[in-house]
């Protein structure tokens, strides 16, 4: 494959990629189509209306608060993941996390898709084509769950609230791009964990990645949260 013609697959690829938002980090291993994470709408249009704010009531507030306390107890975090998207894509892998600011998710083979935060930037990286691309991970959806401080308030607003017997869901936009699409965190309550996000992009497509045999509070290798690229011909 000429070099023009990779680059402009990568392209290709990372625009379909980043659309739906996503923790949904799991393809089935031909093309990704949703990025874990990476930021709603950044390649997309804005919608022309976006959901608005709700007003919480005092038990819901309460929920909030309790999914806020959670998430800042959070060290480390280790899970089996999968990924589908509703144009199509599918994908499966394992996801790490440390607070504040470090995730990773390995997608299974054949997929030759990385994604790293590494503290301070979310790096989507092709392996076939060794073409890492970089965003800011504030300006991600990943910036919510890996700040230093977790807030469901400061930079998003609530525009939905789903509680049943066993679940909290809890749908948010951003302050600063209402129009850019949504993000649901999914938690199974008593205990609380947080089991699946779907993202939705300004074009209506959703991403919802699932987590299972989720571990908290372990030990994990500082290098998981490192990006080395891989240069042909040389030692890595």
């Amino acid at each position: 494959m000429g070099l023009n013609l990779r680059f402009a697959t990568t392209a290709k690829k990372i625009a379909s990629a980043v659309r739906p938002l996503a923790l949904t980090a799991l393809l089935a291993g031909t093309a990704i189509t949703g990025l874990p994470f990476v930021g709603t709408g950044m390649f997309a249009p804005a919608s022309a209306q976006a959901d608005e704010a709700i007003k919480l009531t005092s038990d819901q507030q309460k929920d909030v608060s309790r999914i806020e306390d959670y998430m800042n107890g959070i060290t480390t975090l280790k899970a089996d993941f999968v990924q589908i998207s509703s144009d199509g894509g599918a994908a499966k892998g394992e996801v790490y996390m440390q607070r504040p600011g470090k995730m990773r998710f390995e997608y299974a083979p054949p997929s030759q898709i990385l994604l790293v935060a590494t503290g301070h930037d979310f790096i989507y990286y092709d392996k076939e084509i060794n073409a890492p691309t970089y965003f800011n991970i504030d300006e991600t959806p990943a910036g919510l769950i890996l700040a230093d401080k977790v807030s469901l308030s400061r930079d998003v607003e609530i525009t939905d609230f789903r509680r049943t017997a066993e679940t909290i869901r809890i749908t948010l936009i951003r302050k600063s791009d209402p129009g850019a699409g949504n993000v649901t965190l999914v938690f199974q309550d008593n205990p609380l964990q947080l089991r699946q996000w779907v993202v939705e992009d300004a074009t209506g497509i959703e991403t919802t990645v699932t987590l299972y045999n989720a571990q908290e509070g372990m030990k994990l290798d500082p290098e998981l949260f490192k990006f080395k690229r891989i240069w042909v011909g040389r030692g890595n």
